[in-house]
């Protein structure tokens, strides 16, 4: 681990990129022991040098980030659910779908605890089809017509960003059941790429996107930390202790969605100093980083002191 602090401290050099994306991958080896290889692990670090909360720097532009692996789909696990409210919103101010408080205290524990029931009915209320019992071919065939809005929302966009990403489906906590069941198994499952999550939290963090005020809201991680700290033990749907977010210092503010599940690890966090700023989209696909709640904290001092030193850099 002290390879990897070391690497992490002595990176600002011309080919800064390049420097940070090797750091990260021999952090990962080492800290694994050769268990979380390169092709199991895809990345986004996006510097800001000033913050998208207070000044739009436009579309999102892989140019200027250190990436590995980003046009990689895998299984996003609980960060669909930052999707999902994203097109929530998107529906609301298109006129397509009128948000009652239910629906507002869903999207809540959806994205706060990261509740899974509360998912399931959201893509319920967004595509107009409820989980339910197993069905026949012919309502089966309706309820998957309609599921799809779901992800043809996202298609209809057109944006390179979201190439090749799968949002059709609800999270579950064992497994869907019932009609939800058959449609995962006529269908591919939900998949994301780190680029397009860093794409769409930077909509969000920049304000570009339907309710952005309302979902940094529900992603900010003060109140996770600030609980953390003061009692030592984690709040419900802690979304902190084992990633990104623990291993980033006190001044530094963050708004995040953690995703995990017995084989996947996975961190989406917009994370503000002062008056700059970054995202970190972190994806990992294997059974040791599944377990092991070191790894992605460590990634987050890596990026933060190679931005902090970055930052202070001369231009």
């Amino acid at each position: 681990m002290n390879r990897a602090r070391n690497a992490g401290r002595s990176i600002v050099t011309a080919s800064f990129p390049d420097d940070l994306r090797a750091a990260i991958l021999r952090c990962a080896e080492d800290m694994s022991g050769g268990a979380l290889t390169s092709d199991r692990i895809s990345f986004v670090l996006k510097p800001y040098a000033r913050a998208p909360r207070l000044a739009d720097p436009g579309r999102f532009d892989l140019a200027g980030c250190v990436t590995h692996r980003a046009e990689v789909p895998v299984y996003p696990a609980s960060v669909v659910k930052l999707f999902h409210l994203y097109e929530l919103c998107g529906l609301e101010a298109e006129g397509r779908l009128v948000l009652t408080d239910e629906d507002r205290r869903a999207a809540r524990a959806m994205i706060e605890i990261s509740s899974n029931e509360a998912t399931a009915y959201l893509v319920g209320r967004m595509s107009g089809a409820f989980d339910g019992p197993w069905c026949d071919a012919a309502t089966l065939a309706e309820f998957t017509r309609a599921r799809h809005s779901v992800q043809a929302w996202f298609e209809a966009r057109r944006d390179p960003d979201f190439a090749g990403i799968s949002v059709l489906h609800a999270t579950y906590e064992d497994s869907p059941y019932g009609a939800a069941k058959q449609i995962r198994e006529g269908t591919s499952g939900n998949r994301l790429t780190a680029r397009a999550g860093a794409a769409l939290l930077h909509d969000i963090v920049r304000g570009a996107a339907a309710g952005s005020a309302w979902m940094m809201s529900l992603l900010d991680r003060s109140a996770q930390r600030a609980a953390f700290a003061s009692g030592g033990c984690p709040p419900e749907g802690d979304q902190v202790r084992g990633f990104l977010g623990e291993g980033l210092a006190e001044d530094v503010k963050v708004w995040a969605k953690a995703g995990h599940t017995s084989w996947t690890r996975h961190d989406l966090l917009y994370g503000e100093l002062g008056e700059t700023g970054f995202i970190l989209s972190v994806m990992t696909d294997s059974h040791w980083s599944a377990d092991d709640t070191t790894f992605l904290p460590e990634v987050a001092r890596l990026c933060l002191a190679a931005f902090r030193a970055q930052s202070e850099c001369p231009a």
